[in-house]
């Protein structure tokens, strides 16, 4: 394996489009892990690509005081288990 240590447009714009050889797709992985800049490019690519994955929800979950009671309920049993 040829280890990918700088950033590269080509690669990554070539990750993007699925481009990539199994060998350089599995370097630009492991460069990816310890490169924040290269992955930020990629997570806002794919992000812009895919924006409905990416929605913020602001959907609020209402539970009750009784709900939220007795789920802490089950926490203590968990605990002293």
């Amino acid at each position: 394996m040829s280890n990918i240590r700088t950033c590269n447009r080509t690669l990554i714009k070539g990750f993007l489009a699925n481009n990539l050889g199994e060998e350089e797709r599995l370097d630009f992985l492991f460069h990816l892990d310890n490169c924040v800049s290269c992955w930020e490019e990629v997570y806002n690519a794919t992000k812009a690509a895919h924006p409905h994955y990416y929605k913020n929800s602001s959907r609020k979950v209402k539970v009750s005081k009784r709900d939220l009671g007795e789920f802490e309920d089950s926490e203590k049993v968990s605990e002293v288990a």
